[in-house]
């Protein structure tokens, strides 16, 4: 069969193609990457929270045919990389390296990262995922006091006593503060100091005297200096310097009897009986006080002596006191009836109890007997008592 002639139109056509084609560039050759890879920190590696920033560091990536590659480096809170916490791309350093410092980071935290490279028209290869742990934050609560509290009276030079703070996160060294002021404010400071802490208490011992009798508030607080952390105050506490410090001093006692000795005591003899008399018997002596908060109010030696000089001894503990009285004390009151003179005082099986106001003023009460020695005609006589609710008072004199 004879072939048609093609039209001029189809040998166009066919033409332009042909020419096309000869004039068009081949696809270039793809470019290839080496991924880069994390160097620093290790896999696995932890660091204090206090430690940062975090520097990270990879070996940089290699691209082929003369391409030049990028480095993003991705971190995340996760190992999907689906929460990011930054992306960043870093150019590679003078040494080969790519470092990028992180901004500050969560505590108690587990962050993965990796590094993509890419270069040209590639898009880009990930390294292997690598993780770092950022410990927990240190979190100090506040001290618990100890002494002095409220309603105790310590003495002008205390020591001021709390209990180690509670504490978690990393290790810590804690050093504690104490205030000592005048209000509960805290305005008016009066002694103030820095102790480290010691192994289960911690305690403060100012270096200025305070005013006896005088109320003064104080607080603590504990700090790690190097983590720049630091607790609440404890709670304030109040307290009033014990009055009088140790000393002695020149004080009055008196005791007073019951009115049921008036009608409830015994004589030693029938030949005269001028009864019971409830007058105060006052005495003017020293009253010693000491460090330890032990009182001794003494006399000299009676002229009519059955037991030795008076002595009344107490223990202060808080505005609490006890104690004893016992000895001879001459008698100071002269009995209404036929004049008859009292010698001498005698006291014997006392136990005292009481309390001071801590102004220098005690009072109490005591157990036991108390004896009149009477001079009179025709004879002497012994007249007791023996009951409890006798009453005493200590006031400067």
């Amino acid at each position: 069969m004879r072939r048609q002639p093609r039209s001029l139109w189809t040998v166009f056509t066919i033409c332009w193609v042909i020419a096309a084609a000869a004039c068009s560039s081949p696809t270039g050759p793809g470019v290839s990457v080496a991924a880069a890879q994390p160097t620093s920190p290790s896999n696995g590696s932890s660091f204090s929270y206090y430690s940062q920033p975090v520097t990270l560091v990879v070996t940089t990536g290699v691209a082929t045919g003369g391409a030049t590659s990028t480095n993003t480096l991705e971190v995340a809170t996760d190992a999907a990389f689906a929460t990011l916490v930054t992306t960043q791309t870093v150019a590679a350093g003078a040494t080969g390296q790519v470092t990028l410092t992180l901004d500050h980071l969560s505590p108690a935290t587990t962050y993965y990262w990796r590094v993509k490279t890419a270069a040209g028209n590639n898009p880009g290869l990930y390294s292997s995922p690598a993780r770092f742990s950022i410990g927990p934050q240190l979190v100090i609560q506040a001290p618990v006091p100890i002494q002095p509290l409220a309603d105790t009276f310590p003495h002008k030079r205390p020591t001021f006593t709390v209990t180690n703070v509670a504490r978690t996160g990393p290790p810590a060294s804690i050093t504690y503060r104490f205030d000592v002021a005048t209000d509960a404010a805290f305005n008016n400071l009066v002694a103030t100091g820095i102790v480290p802490e010691a192994a289960t208490l911690t305690s403060f011992i100012p270096s200025v005297d305070l005013t006896s009798g005088v109320t003064y508030f104080w607080r603590a607080q504990a700090s790690d200096t190097m983590k720049g952390v630091t607790s609440a105050y404890s709670s304030a506490q109040a307290f009033t310097t014990v009055f009088p410090e140790a000393g002695t001093y020149r004080y009055t006692l008196v005791v007073r009897s019951p009115s049921w000795c008036l009608t409830h005591y015994v004589n030693n003899t029938p030949c005269w009986d001028n009864g019971w008399t409830t007058a105060g018997f006052s005495y003017d002596g020293p009253l010693a006080v000491n460090d330890a908060g032990t009182l001794r109010f003494t006399l000299l030696r009676a002229h009519y002596d059955f037991s030795g000089p008076l002595v009344v001894e107490l223990q202060r503990t808080g505005r609490l006191l006890v104690g004893s009285i016992s000895g001879t004390a001459d008698g100071l009151e002269t009995l209404t009836a036929n004049k008859t003179q009292v010698a001498s005082v005698i006291y014997s099986r006392g136990v005292i109890s009481g309390q001071t106001d801590n102004q220098g003023n005690f009072q109490g009460t005591f157990d036991g007997a108390m004896g009149l020695w009477k001079l009179g005609f025709p004879c002497d006589s012994l007249t007791a008592c023996s009951t409890t609710g006798f009453t005493w008072t200590l006031t400067p004199h």
